[in-house]
C-alpha cells in the first residue's frame, strides 16, 4: 500500500451513532506511546466534516488537553451552526472518561467559494536557495538509534540542508529558529486531511537553533486551508520569532509546486524546563 493510501486507511472511522465515532489510532502514526498531534487533528478534522453539510474545513482549532494513550479513543460531535455557505461543530476526543483534546471548525465548499483574489503570498525566497536533491532526509538516528518518530517514517519528508540540525556541528547565534520541507505522501494529492497532518509535520523550530531539547509539547493548533493542492509534493516554512518564559509561537506556511498557498497554521509549543536546557 502506498503511503498517500496508508495515511487515508489510518483515518478510518467507526460510526457509534449520528454523532459519535470509535477510532483506534494507528501507531504508525505515533511519537512514542502517544498519536502525533497532526494525525490526532486529522482524525478529529474527518469526524467533523463526516457530520457537517460542508466538504472541507476551512478554519479550525485543537487545544491538546491531555496525555493520549495507544488505546482506543471516542470521537464526539457537536454541532453549533449551520448555514447555506458554511457550518461549524466540536469534536471532543475521549479516553478513559476524561476529554483530552478538542477541535473546533468552521467548514465550507470550495466550489462554491465566490470572491476577489488577491495579496496572494508566493513561495518564499527561501525556496530558491536550493534544489530539492540538496535537501535532507529526516532522520535523527543520528544523534541516537531509532530516536527518529514513526509518523515521520510514513512519509517523504526532505529538510533545508541548514536545517537540518542533527547534522549540524554547532548550533547558536548563526541559526535561525525556522524549517522548511519538501512533503509528499507517495501515491496521491494531498487532501484536507494531508494537510491537517501537515501542520504539525516538521520538528520544532527552536531545534535547529539550540538542537534536541526533549519532548516540547503543543498547547494549541490552528490551521486555515486556503485551497487543496495540485501538487503530490508540497513545500512548507516552519518559524518563529520569539520565546517567553518557554512558550514560543509556530508560524507555518505551505505551498503546492505550483505556488498556491494551500494552507497555514500556528501554534503554542511550551519548551520544558526551558531555562534549564537552553542557558
Amino acid at each position: 500500500m502506498n503511503q498517500f493510501n496508508q495515511f487515508q486507511e489510518a483515518l478510518k472511522l467507526n460510526e457509534v451513532d449520528e454523532n459519535t465515532f470509535k477510532v483506534n489510532p494507528n501507531s504508525n502514526y505515533f511519537v512514542g506511546n502517544t498519536p502525533h498531534g497532526g494525525y490526532l487533528q486529522a482524525l478529529m478534522h474527518k469526524a467533523l466534516i463526516s457530520i457537517l453539510p460542508h466538504s472541507t474545513a476551512i478554519s479550525s482549532s485543537v487545544q491538546y488537553l491531555d496525555r493520549i494513550e495507544a488505546d482506543e479513543l471516542t470521537l464526539k460531535v457537536d454541532v453549533f451552526k449551520v448555514s447555506r455557505g458554511s457550518s461549524c461543530g466540536i469534536v471532543k476526543a475521549i479516553q478513559n472518561n476524561k476529554v483530552c483534546a478538542v477541535f473546533t471548525g468552521t467548514c465550507s465548499d470550495f466550489e462554491h467559494m465566490r470572491g476577489y483574489s488577491g495579496l496572494q503570498t508566493g513561495l518564499p525566497k527561501i525556496y530558491e536557495q536550493y534544489e530539492m536533491k540538496d535537501y535532507v532526509e529526516m532522520n535523527y538516528d543520528k544523534i541516537s538509534k531509532g530516536f527518529t518518530p514513526n509518523f515521520i517514517k510514513q512519509l517523504k519528508c526532505l529538510v533545508h540542508p541548514e536545517h537540518a540540525w542533527w547534522n549540524k556541528e554547532k548550533l547558536g547565534s548563526n541559526s535561525e529558529a525556522r524549517c522548511s520541507a519538501f512533503l509528499e505522501l507517495e501515491g496521491g494529492v494531498p487532501d484536507q486531511f494531508c494537510l491537517s497532518f501537515y501542520t504539525d509535520i516538521l520538528p520544532p523550530v527552536v531545534s535547529n537553533k539550540y538542537g534536541p531539547l526533549g519532548w516540547i509539547p503543543t498547547i494549541t493548533l490552528t490551521t486555515h486551508i486556503r485551497q487543496l493542492p495540485t501538487t503530490s509534493t508540497l513545500f512548507a516554512d516552519f518559524k518563529a520569532s520569539n520565546i517567553n518564559k518557554g512558550y514560543f509561537e509556530q508560524d507555518c506556511n505551505i505551498w503546492d509546486l505550483n505556488n498556491n498557498l494551500v494552507a497555514s497554521g500556528r501554534q503554542l509549543t511550551r519548551i520544558l524546563k526551558s531555562e534549564d536546557k537552553i542557558s
